[in-house]
């Protein structure tokens, strides 16, 4: 009779060992999803950040760029109507043909 207690104390004992690995486990395992989404998310909303700033950077850069080529247009432009530069001249000076400098100032060679 002893050893039969025993035995289901023992019995007992192994079960809840057992369960408290098996719950140890879940939560381990729960908390590591948990982590992993959470750190997913996280670097989604780096990297969504990240891309905002770079775009505008660049936006903001490629504006500069074509502001200044547009200024430069216009002084050439304005060299043209004063008669100081031909459309000719002022074509090859922005690098570009007659007709590209036309189009992108609105003069037409006389």
């Amino acid at each position: 009779m002893m050893s039969e207690l025993f035995d289901e104390q023992a019995q007992r004992e192994q079960y809840e060992i057992a369960h408290d690995r098996e719950i140890l486990e879940r939560g381990v395992a729960q908390g590591i999803a948990q982590g992993i989404a959470q750190g997913v998310a996280q670097g989604i909303e780096q990297g969504i950040a990240q891309g905002i700033a770079q775009g505008i950077a660049q936006g903001v850069a490629q504006g500069e760029v074509k502001g200044k080529v547009e200024g430069f247009l216009e002084a050439l432009a304005g060299l043209v109507k004063k008669g100081i530069l031909t459309i000719v001249q002022a074509a090859d000076e922005a690098k570009m043909s007659v007709s590209e400098f036309e189009a992108l100032t609105g003069l037409r060679n006389a």
